[in-house]
């Protein structure tokens, strides 16, 4: 049960980091270029450390791929913070 919820909250993640590179709200307030793909890093990293057991893998495919996992989640993280310092630093000079 706990593969499919990473599976399908990392597929929801995706999905938003998608609508944030395209323009969505939620751009307004991040850099949308490192805000959206940090969103895609993570939800793949999630995505991706729930396919082995849904595959029925052995356990060190699996430790393979969730070490490959974790770094998408923290590469995905460190472009998150990035595109909110970035936006963050560029409303910070305007009056008004």
């Amino acid at each position: 049960m706990a593969a499919w919820i990473m599976l399908f909250s990392g597929c929801f993640i995706v999905g938003c980091g998608v609508l944030i590179l395209n323009g969505w709200r939620a751009a307004q307030h991040r850099h949308p270029g490192k805000a959206g793909w940090g969103f895609v890093a993570a939800g793949g990293g999630l995505a991706l450390d729930g396919v082995p057991k849904l595959a029925g893998w052995s356990s060190g495919v699996g430790l393979d791929l969730a070490a490959v996992a974790m770094a998408l989640v923290v590469l995905g993280a460190v472009l998150q913070i990035q595109g909110r310092r970035a936006a963050s630093s560029r409303h910070r000079g305007r009056i008004g």
